[in-house]
């Protein structure tokens, strides 16, 4: 005979309802934070912001909120051809930050954010290049990426710069300020579901055994 111990259902709906509002809640700081820096062209929080996200917090919570902005940004500014932009490089940060950062490396985060929003400028002339196609002839695609990345060049500058920047100087911070209010994130939510079963003690009818 195998006892097996069924887990507290109220214990499972509270870390459910705590995972929701922190998605929420990274989310909503994405889109505040943006809005917040938009007077200054192609400086933006949310580089950093997701980077910091994937490394304290992990895949599952840096990837639904990353998704999230993106579709709360659409819902704000109508559909256009950064949308995919959004959709593609967004969550690919989160990916890479989530995967890469697992720790307090500054360096390698900053190196992420150096090489991801150079990437963003590449990706966004990619985006526009596509949106037109149907308008140029095949042999003038590249000349129109090339123009098209060229002309907007001084803002991608600007866009890597500062994203160095607050890389460099308030990624660590942040990291250590989210791990102390969220400290339960990411992979090791399983474990601590775990954790709060043995410390809770079990409600009449929720403790049972299980079959040979």
């Amino acid at each position: 005979m195998v006892f097996v111990r069924i887990r507290n259902k109220k214990q499972v709906r509270r870390l459910a309802t705590v995972y929701v509002v922190r998605v929420a809640f990274m989310a909503a700081m994405l889109s505040a934070f943006k809005f917040a820096m938009s007077f200054i062209p192609n400086v933006e929080p949310v580089t950093l912001m997701i980077t910091v996200y994937g490394s304290a917090m992990g895949i599952a919570y840096a990837l639904p909120a990353t998704l999230i902005f993106c579709a709360v940004e659409v819902a704000i500014y109508g559909a256009g051809s950064w949308v995919l932009l959004y959709f593609v490089y967004w969550p690919m940060l989160a990916v890479a930050a989530s995967l890469l950062l697992r720790g307090r490396r500054y360096i390698l985060a900053t190196a992420l954010g150096i090489v991801g929003s150079v990437l963003f400028g590449v990706l966004s002339a990619c985006c526009d290049t596509l949106f037109c196609l149907a308008g140029l002839a095949p042999k003038h695609i590249g000349q129109y990426w090339v123009a098209y990345y060229l002309r907007g060049l001084y803002f991608d500058l600007a866009h890597v710069i500062s994203n160095a920047v607050a890389l460099i100087t308030l990624y660590l911070p942040l990291v250590a300020v989210v791990r102390r209010i969220a400290p339960v994130a990411g992979s090791r939510m399983a474990f601590y579901i775990a954790e709060e079963y043995k410390r809770t003690p079990p409600e009449d009818g929720e403790d049972c055994c299980g079959s040979d």
